[in-house]
């Protein structure tokens, strides 16, 4: 009986192998049929599709082609058979794109009432409010989106002319566009703008738009002199820029500027915030009890914690408490202020209460909770919950039509259209149901799937599905070979891509452990990787893997086999890291990852060493965060 029953499930999964072979072929000859304009043909190969999962990407073609033929009800019948993919959506907002060309605004609103996510559309929105009568809403919309520092969509200039028309747009609301063009950078739109004031409101215009090409007149010679309001305003924004660069001669020169030019106490809190932002970025020491004095009355959440940074920077322990003690409640309670408190208050000897914050911030799963666990000798707090059993594939394709659709995709080999209608799904459901799709995903080795899964719909204790164990053969081969630690392998690669293998960087890296081109040839070379041959094997797992594991190890021997130096100059480049170990003057471990000048530079460190703490739990190995040699390293 077993034998027949096996041989029976073999038969079976032969014919829908079989089966699934003749309609991809089917398919891929419908496709080329309506490429072709063979609609005959398409419509008789057409009929036999409706249980082939991609079928819907046929039927999307075929509408978008006779765009401009389309009435709304084939658009709404295409979106009410397929209300789970993401083209319904792609072809609604093509055919809004249509509508709002031609002006058919009931139907427009009928279609999409609510405002669009597209600025183009959200013009085509207020345009169409206005047509059917709703003008006071066009209006308000009209303003929201002209008070912008950058260009606009070409497509909104009806909707802007039929505002100043109407007499909605004035003076005020070009010059309030001006200034936020002016400190956006956007120079051309500034004379653009310019033009369109009133012979009234030019000289402002004038002024302005003198200061954007000389700020320096304003710092040297006599003193400009502001006329009217608008004019105040100018040189207000113009001195805050200015304080970039200037900020000495800016510090000297604002307060005359406030009495002669009668600039506001919200005017001159814009400089003055500028300057402080400058002073703490440049770490400066002068005018220390000016911002110090200041800072109080006119800093907001980010001053606080930029002077908050410096404290930490020059080991000041004693003034840390009280710059922590005016962020937001919010923000003392998260992990990093509770550990800088306890930091703070140990070093002043104030030992119970230090560990009371540090037991505090140990209770998170992260950078600031494994520090404050590891220097109170507590166990690491993994918070994980158990993962939420996963549907049968049966039961996913029934409940998420998307399912059978990413199973095809990667049948086909087209990750990326796999992944795209992974993430329209996810967008969809419940947070139950992207439990449910983010087990499935990991039961099914969709490894990257159930990282988007969790990221999506928040799920950070499921660790499970955020940090799945990905070509452990590869990693585990690498980190013997080259001595490395296999957790912090799969850390960086975590980070990097979330196990994308395609994954690909705006600036060109590429892979799981995201490696430049340059980098990658030049690390196979320096390593004998002799598998790299082009610059696209980086999409290959176990080349990228070599590649970035050796490049990790070249990183660890130039820092003396020390990891936060190596992770850092992993994301930034070991020059910038040279660079910053050179002028960090002797700090901390905890002191220079806390100033890392670079905020992503910063995350990424401390993300790759907590995730190296979570992986070496799911590897079953010992948990370590900081060695005793990379804390007593000189930073």
């Amino acid at each position: 009986m077993r034998s027949l029953l096996g041989v029976g499930l073999l038969l079976l999964g032969l014919s829908v192998s079989v089966q699934a072979s003749s309609l991809r072929e089917q398919y891929n000859q419908a496709e080329h049929a309506l490429k072709n304009k063979d609609e005959l043909r398409f419509a008789q190969l057409r009929k036999g599709l409706d249980s082939y999962p991609l079928t819907v990407y046929l039927d999307y073609q075929y509408l978008a082609d006779r765009l401009s033929s389309l009435s709304t009800s084939q658009v709404t019948n295409f979106m009410r058979k397929y209300p789970d993919s993401l083209l319904a959506d792609r072809l609604e907002g093509r055919y809004l794109y249509r509508l709002a060309r031609e002006q058919r605004w009931i139907e427009f609103l009928t279609l999409y009432p609510e405002l669009p996510n597209s600025i183009a559309l959200q013009c085509a929105h207020y345009r169409a409010k206005w047509a059917t009568g709703d003008k006071a809403m066009a209006m308000a919309g009209a303003k929201t989106l002209w008070l912008y520092g950058h260009s606009r969509p070409d497509s909104c200039d009806p909707l802007f002319s039929v505002w100043q028309k109407a007499g909605g747009r004035t003076d005020q609301d070009i010059w309030q566009r001006m200034l936020l063009a002016y400190q956006s950078g956007e120079e051309g739109l500034v004379k653009y703008l310019g033009r369109q004031l009133s012979a009234s409101a030019t000289p402002a215009a004038d002024f302005l738009q003198s200061l954007s090409k000389d700020p320096q007149q304003l710092i040297k010679g006599d003193l400009v002199k502001a006329q009217g309001q608008r004019q105040k305003e100018a040189l207000a924004q113009a001195l805050a820029k200015l304080a970039n660069t200037e900020h000495a001669k800016v510090m000297q020169i604002y307060p005359t500027y406030q009495r002669q030019a009668g600039l506001s106490q919200q005017q001159v809190t814009g400089i003055e915030q500028q300057l402080a932002r400058r002073l703490m970025y440049n770490r400066t020491r002068e005018y220390r009890s000016w911002l110090d004095s200041r800072l109080p009355a006119i800093g907001d959440e980010d001053l606080f914690e930029l002077r908050a940074r410096i404290a930490i920077w020059e080991q000041d322990w004693r003034s840390l408490p009280s710059w922590i003690d005016r962020l937001s409640a919010n923000a003392q309670q998260d992990s990093r202020w509770l550990y800088w408190r306890g930091r703070a208050l140990k070093a002043q000897n104030r030992h119970a209460d230090g560990d009371k914050a540090w037991q505090q911030a140990a209770q998170h799963r992260n950078y600031y909770g494994f520090l404050a666990a590891q220097q109170s000798k507590l166990s690491f707090s993994l918070q994980k919950k158990p993962l939420v059993s996963a549907p049968s594939l049966a039961q996913a394709r029934k409940q998420w039509p998307a399912v059978s659709r990413v199973e095809e995709w990667l049948a086909l080999g087209n990750k990326t259209a796999a992944r795209s209608e992974w993430y329209n799904q996810l967008g969809k459901v419940s947070a139950a149901d992207g439990l449910a799709l983010g087990s499935l995903a990991l039961k099914q080795g969709w490894y990257d799937k159930s990282i988007q899964a969790s990221i999506q719909i928040k799920a950070w204790d499921h660790l499970d599905l955020r940090f799945p164990v990905v070509y452990r053969d590869i990693f585990q081969r690498q980190a013997k070979h080259l001595r490395v630690s296999e957790a912090t392998l799969f850390a960086i690669a975590r980070q990097e891509s979330a196990f994308y293998e395609l994954a690909r960087s705006p600036v060109g890296a590429g892979g799981l452990m995201q490696l430049m081109p340059a980098t990658a040839r030049e690390t196979a070379k320096k390593f004998n990787i002799s598998d790299f041959k082009r610059d696209s094997d980086v999409y290959i797992p176990a080349i990228n893997v070599q590649l970035g594991s050796s490049y990790f190890k070249e990183m660890l021997d130039r820092y003396s086999n020390n990891r936060i130096a190596a992770i850092a100059a992993y994301n930034a480049g070991p020059h910038r890291i040279d660079r910053w170990l050179r002028n960090s003057g002797s700090r901390p471990l905890d002191v220079w990852v806390e100033n890392i000048p670079y905020r992503e530079t910063r995350g990424y460190v401390q993300n790759v060493l907590a995730f190296s703490v979570i992986y070496q739990d799911v590897l079953g190995q010992k948990q370590t965060f900081i060695t005793p040699s990379e804390l007593n390293y000189v930073y």
